[in-house]
């Protein structure tokens, strides 16, 4: 892997006792920051999802937030043919097929 085209976390957002909005209420500005929500537990307060590892500190910075917890963190490098791919030589390879194990 020569280019790595995203740096990836997973996340689980913790929500202050109080927030004054449902938990679905705060996914939803989460996912306006960049969280995609993978689980909602409305009943213990906690929001689970996947999030540039970049943009993971500004998530504390909010008023609704108590804390995060990283789970996982990963390099995302996206197949040739992905709008997300980065990687510029890809088209120069992307005909090209890997017949390990044929």
């Amino acid at each position: 892997m020569d280019h790595q085209d995203d740096e990836l976390t997973d996340v689980m957002v913790v929500l202050v006792d109080e927030p004054g909005m449902s938990a679905a209420d705060a996914a939803a500005k989460l996912k306006g920051l960049g969280l995609a929500v993978s689980d909602i537990d409305d009943a213990n307060g906690v929001i689970e999802g996947t999030i540039e590892t970049a943009k993971v500190k500004s998530l504390n910075s909010l008023e609704f937030v108590k804390y995060v917890r990283n789970v996982f963190n990963y390099v995302a490098d996206y197949p040739p043919g992905d709008p997300r791919n980065q990687d510029t030589d890809d088209d120069e390879t992307e005909g090209e097929v890997d017949d390990a194990g044929a």
